[in-house]
């Protein structure tokens, strides 16, 4: 998913904004490869190199999307798609996919949200956040594959620090995509590959 949101933002020609990314939208190959799809609300930004007068990151198309995943700065309904509302959104996935909890469940309330459980928890804590299935399934590789369980943690904490930084409140201190899938390929690399 993130190398498909790094093409659509940087590599297709002209810079596109999903606008609506959650789970529903991500579909699944044979293989396990995540697809994205429902590009029904997608936007192209203007960029500097537009006939357009703005030099923004950012469209003048009103915002759409799923409570849960929308990025906060779009609350107020005045600012524009962005493709750091799209690093927001699939920031949440991820932290949905490592904690097993909708960004809309019942226990995030009273401004207690997904990104604050797990950033009051991160990273010394951890263990209180992740989905207890994931854990277990770690737990059987590691055993299967021998794998020390400090790679395992290693792993998880990289994850949780790139889910967080994905949905920083400041659009600008966000990584962009094409960063972010470099990161998750470097996770991949370093603690999935990663021999006893």
């Amino acid at each position: 998913m993130a190398d498909a949101l790094d093409y659509l933002h940087f590599d297709c020609g002209r810079p596109t904004i999903h606008c609506d990314l959650k789970p529903s939208n991500i579909l699944l190959d044979d293989d396990m490869n995540a697809l994205l799809g429902d590009f029904g609300i997608a936007s192209l930004y203007q960029d500097k190199w537009s006939t357009s007068t703005s030099s923004t990151s950012s469209s003048s198309v009103g915002v759409k999307g799923t409570i849960g995943y929308i990025a906060p700065e779009y609350a107020g309904g005045g600012r524009g798609a962005s493709t750091s509302g799209d690093v927001y959104g699939f920031g949440i996935i991820l932290l949905e996919m490592m904690t097993g909890k909708r960004p809309t469940d019942p226990m995030f309330k009273d401004g207690v949200s997904i990104v604050g459980f797990v950033d009051s928890n991160f990273p010394h804590e951890i263990d209180h956040v992740i989905d207890a299935y994931l854990i277990e399934e770690w737990k059987d590789i590691a055993q299967v594959k021998k794998v020390p369980q400090n790679y395992i943690h290693e792993c998880l904490v990289s994850v949780l620090q790139l889910a967080l930084s994905c949905t920083h409140p400041v659009p600008s201190k966000r990584m962009n995509m094409k960063e972010i899938a470099s990161k998750m390929h470097a996770i991949k690399t370093s603690y999935v590959g990663r021999k006893a």
